[in-house]
């Protein structure tokens, strides 16, 4: 637990929850309306919050922002992850994590290649783009184990999207946004269903730690 104190990040929960997951509840509903608006990076940024919310509070603030991540999809039921693992969803998934090879068509880095979801400050530095990519290794097939799903699922949320994220702030913004678009979209869709999920069982954690202090 943080600092090694567990009581103190449970008081801190009970103190601090509802808090959480209003502005997690707020976030959630600006991101639906920014991508109904056409809007996927204003969209993405207000999901990831809500998600931010959620992860820290379900992993009681303990760890790397990659152990957070998994320690909360760890708590998602499995009915739950067989009921998001549809082959629409592993289409998301594969479209993301395999995305055919792009480059720029103009200017002094024409025919540059660009593979996947790729830090593009990194990469305008000089850096390889082989060496900063996000990629997941192993897809569960829909036939595959529910926990094989579920460590799918973990390893996108902590790779892939958390990169998604990151490239929105540190990722160069110019007239070529080599799939900016796609890589939004695409990766809104994967995040909602977990964001929808993991609400519920973070409104259940809050309720039995305030009952549990009263």
């Amino acid at each position: 637990m943080t600092n090694g104190q567990p009581e103190q990040a449970a008081e801190r929960i009970r103190y601090w929850g509802e808090a959480y997951l209003q502005s997690t509840r707020e976030s959630h509903r600006r991101a639906q309306q920014f991508f109904d608006a056409d809007d996927p990076f204003t969209a993405y940024l207000y999901l990831f919050v809500a998600f931010n919310n959620l992860y820290c509070l379900l992993a009681r603030f303990d760890g790397s922002e990659s152990a957070k991540i998994r320690a909360a999809l760890d708590l998602l039921p499995l009915t739950e992850i067989d009921r998001m693992y549809t082959p629409e969803y592993l289409n998301l998934i594969s479209e993301l994590n395999d995305r055919p090879t792009e480059q720029f068509v103009e200017g002094p880095d024409a025919g540059s290649q660009v593979r996947g979801i790729v830090n593009m400050r990194d990469y305008f530095l000089g850096k390889d783009p082989a060496e900063c990519m996000a990629h997941v290794a192993a897809v569960a097939s829909r036939e595959a184990s529910v926990e094989d799903k579920r460590k799918t699922l973990q390893d996108v949320a902590a790779s892939l999207l958390y990169t998604v994220r990151n490239n929105q702030f540190h990722a160069v913004k110019g007239p070529q946004r080599l799939a900016d678009q796609f890589t939004l979209e695409a990766a809104f869709q994967m995040l909602l269903p977990v964001v929808d999920a993991l609400t519920p069982i973070a409104e259940q954690t809050v309720q039995e730690l305030r009952v549990s202090s009263s």
